[in-house]
This record gives structure tokens, C-alpha cells and sequence, in this order.
């Protein structure tokens, strides 16, 4: 989320500097704030490999034999 919300903030900058410059350098900075989101978006969603861990919870084995249940009537 951090990394989106960077991105949107150079966005709004490159859309005030489109703003007041003239020229290429308007061109360029109306580029970047138009393509920028796509790759905000593409980083937000990027994830690693999994990590692994060296613990893993073990579930308790048990049984419950029939003689065992007691039924109220």
C-alpha cells in the first residue's frame, strides 16, 4: 500500500509540473501521470515467493472410539 501511495504522489506532481512547464517537458510529465497508474497498480499486486516457515502448527491426532459415546435418552 505504501508503494501505491508513493507513486499516486509523484502522479499528482508530474500533473502540477505538467501544468506550469511548457514544451516537451509538459509532454513528458503528462506521459508520466498517465502510464504511471498502471504501473503503480502492477507493483501493488506484485508478491514474492512465498515464504517458508520453520515452524508449522502440527494438528493433534485422535480418535474417539463408538463404546465410547454416551447418548442421554
Amino acid at each position: 500500500m505504501v508503494k501505491y501511495s508513493v507513486a499516486m504522489s509523484v502522479r499528482m506532481v508530474c500533473i502540477v509540473l505538467g501544468v506550469v512547464t511548457q514544451g516537451v517537458l509538459m509532454w513528458i510529465f503528462f506521459a508520466l501521470a498517465i502510464f504511471l497508474p498502471y504501473f503503480a497498480v502492477v507493483l501493488a499486486n506484485a508478491q514474492g515467493a512465498p515464504k517458508q516457515s520453520t515452524s508449522r502448527a502440527i494438528a493433534p491426532k485422535g480418535s474417539i472410539r463408538a463404546d465410547q459415546f454416551k447418548f442421554d435418552d
